[in-house]
Order: C-alpha cells, then sequence, then structure tokens
C-alpha cells in the first residue's frame, strides 16, 4: 500500500466526517438558524488536519518534499 494515499484517504476522511457531523447538529439544532455551521467545520475538521501538515513539515521536510512530488505524480500519469 502507498502511504502517502493512505495519509490523503485518511485526511479527507476525517474533514468529511466532522463536515457530517457539523450539518447533522445543525438539523437537531433548535433555533432561528437550521443550517451548516461553516465556524464549527472549520476549527474541528479543517484546521487540525492542517496543523498535522504543518508539523509534519516542521519536523520533516525531506519527506513533505517527497510527499508533494509523489502527489503531483498522481496527477501526472
Amino acid at each position: 500500500m502507498n502511504k502517502n494515499k493512505i495519509i490523503l484517504t485518511l485526511s479527507l476522511s476525517w474533514i468529511i466526517f466532522i463536515g457530517y457531523l457539523t450539518w447533522f447538529n445543525g438539523l437537531k439544532k433548535k433555533g432561528a438558524y437550521l443550517g451548516f455551521n461553516w465556524e464549527e467545520w472549520f476549527w474541528f475538521g479543517v484546521l487540525p488536519v492542517v496543523t498535522l501538515y504543518l508539523f509534519y513539515f516542521i519536523w520533516k521536510p525531506e519527506s513533505f518534499r517527497n510527499f508533494i512530488s509523489d502527489f503531483k505524480s498522481l496527477f501526472k500519469s
């Protein structure tokens, strides 16, 4: 298995899962606004994933460069 594909899949799955939970909580909420809470999705879904990638970039820059080059090669072929 390709480690980069697994990492990307887990990251996107986390963002989608938190988006679903945010949407579901918005439906259950009693109040004036029944909808998707973008702020909650950003703070609990997107920001943790981006933070993990930033820490990975800080502590292992050579691995991050390889990760980006492998990611680019996925779209070339």
